[in-house]
């Protein structure tokens, strides 16, 4: 019987060869000769009946469609290399994990709380792969993404971990250089900074505080709070953000929050006051997986220990 698919071994040649651009590079990550990539690498490309590489000066480059094939092999080829990891580690309760998370709430709130986990799960990797865009679904080799939003995406299920909590931050040289009014900062004199999926959040932050709702919708937009929150801190604007991705900042003083100065004052007031109460919104950070994940022990205890961890 004619076989449908190519060797491991002509997968694992190539897959080097296209991540390290050279032969000699990948034939010492394989720990094999040269000519032992170039045999496998010709024996892929016979079997395809297409070109895959072409020699660029001393290395080589992906054609067209070697890229496009490499694409969508190394993911495979990944999800062998993690099953094959956990299968030799005999253990249910040690392996690997693969994660996608959105990269301010992984820097910010979960890797400074990741020492903990260790010590309660001393056998378990966690490997950290690129997040995913809004539409994604969860690509093959990655066991769960921490994503932003409503919590409602498609064939996925989503537990809430943190972020709904939201308010008003600011650098304090905004506040020293203004009057001081009875609302605290007057929110008229300052660029307001919006996050790109949360459209709503200065509208509903309007709403919670009789404000125009006109008055807040001028403002760049930022496709990752990292970006904003540090623009609140370089005193570019004032920030409407989850309290969870802010705590150390506030702690050390980079950023202010909530009223300065006196009593709040009337609606009619032509100060807009930040909130002293955060503003609960419907949407923050989830860890979203396929149910199945959930048969994986060393995947339940994770999600046990990081939902754990939100409602402290």
């Amino acid at each position: 019987m004619k076989r449908a698919c190519p060797t491991i071994t002509e997968l694992l040649a190539f897959d080097a060869l296209a991540r390290q651009g050279s032969l000699t590079q990948a034939a010492r990550e394989l720990c094999i000769t040269v000519s032992a990539v170039s045999k496998q690498l010709a024996s892929l490309e016979e079997f395809l009946g297409q070109s895959l590489v072409i020699k660029v000066g001393r290395g080589i480059e992906l054609t067209t469609l070697g890229r496009i094939y490499w694409q969508r092999t190394a993911p495979s080829l990944r999800a062998l290399e993690t099953a094959s990891f956990e299968a030799r580690a005999n253990d249910q309760s040690n392996g690997l994990l693969t994660l996608a998370s959105v990269p301010t709430f992984l820097t910010k709130w979960l890797i400074p709380r990741l020492p903990n986990f260790r010590k309660r799960s001393p056998g378990t990797t966690l490997s950290f792969s690129q997040h995913l865009n809004a539409n994604d679904g969860i690509p093959q080799g990655v066991d769960a993404a921490i994503r932003y939003g409503s919590g409602q995406w498609p064939n996925t299920r989503a537990d809430y971990i943190a972020g709904r909590e939201f308010v008003v931050v600011y650098s304090p040289m905004l506040f020293r250089s203004q009057r001081r009014t009875k609302g605290g900062l007057d929110l008229s004199r300052h660029t307001l900074l919006h996050h790109e999926q949360a459209a709503q959040a200065w509208p509903h932050w309007a709403a919670s505080q009789n404000v125009n709702p006109l008055q807040v919708l001028a403002g760049p937009r930022f496709a990752q709070y990292s970006a904003l929150i540090q623009a609140a801190v370089s005193g570019l604007g004032v920030g409407l953000v989850p309290l969870v991705l802010v705590l150390d900042e506030l702690k050390q003083g980079l950023l202010l929050t909530g009223v300065h100065g006196g009593t709040q004052g009337s609606a009619q007031s032509s100060a807009l006051a930040s909130a002293q109460v955060p503003l609960m919104l419907d949407q923050g950070h989830y860890l979203c997986y396929a149910e199945d994940r959930l048969n994986l022990p060393i995947f339940a205890d994770f999600r046990d220990w990081i939902l754990a961890e939100g409602r402290r």
